[in-house]
Parts: C-alpha cells; structure tokens; sequence
C-alpha cells in the first residue's frame, strides 16, 4: 500500500473517532414528535404506493428545529428527508413486483447526526400492477 493511501486511511480514521467523541460527549435527550392518525399509506394502481406523512409536534417545542422523516418501503428500499420544521410531507416508490409490503413511516427529532428520537407508524399494503 502505497504512502498516500496509508495517509488518507489515517485521515478518514482520525475524522471518524473525533465524530465518536463528540456523539459520546452530547447528552441525547432531543424531543419526540408524533405521528398523527391522519397519515396515509396506500397502494397506487402501477406498482406504486404513496405516504402522506402528517405530523404533530409531540413533545417538541413550536421552536424546535431539526427534523427527518423516513419510509421504508418494505421492499429493501429507503427514503429519507432532514427539514428544519414540522410540515406535512410526501414520497411515492415503484415496486418491481406485486406483492404484500409493510410499509414504516418514521418522523424524527435530530439535534445532531447521532442522536434522535423517532415516532413510527407502519401498515401492510398490497400493491397491484
């Protein structure tokens, strides 16, 4: 192996073990934001299916700013978006196959990169083609 790479390895390994540090020195304590009842998982005809994730801010304050909602299709497949704010949001997936899928929706709080506190909601659809 050549310097260069032994250098670069050295790097990547000394940013990666400060990033530990500072996960290890924060309190985790962030807030919980709530899923509400009104969120739709569905199947759409074509393989598809749509969430409409509506969301609530629990026990986060209305100033509370970091957030990431996720979907997990069910099929391998994930989506993820980080916000600043609580707002309704949606995602759409095509699925190779027909099928029964267990879709799980996520909202979460993220104060930093290695903390959160997540609400889940999920629901067994079955896609048609």
């Amino acid at each position: 192996m050549s310097f260069f790479r032994i250098l670069i390895l050295a790097a990547v390994a000394a940013v990666a073990a400060a990033a530990a540090r500072e996960c290890m020195n924060q309190p985790c304590n962030p807030c919980t934001p709530k899923i509400s009842n009104n969120t739709v998982i569905e199947p759409v005809p074509g393989l598809r299916a749509t969430v409409e994730i509506i969301a609530d801010y629990g026990t986060c304050p209305v100033t509370y700013r970091g957030y990431q909602w996720q979907v997990k299709w069910g099929d391998g497949v994930e989506s993820f978006k980080n916000i600043s704010s609580i707002a309704p949001e949606q995602a759409q997936h095509t699925y190779f196959n027909p099928g029964k899928y267990t879709v799980q929706v996520g909202y979460c709080a993220v104060p930093f990169f290695c903390c959160e506190s997540c609400t889940y909601l999920s629901k067994t659809i079955e896609v048609l083609n």
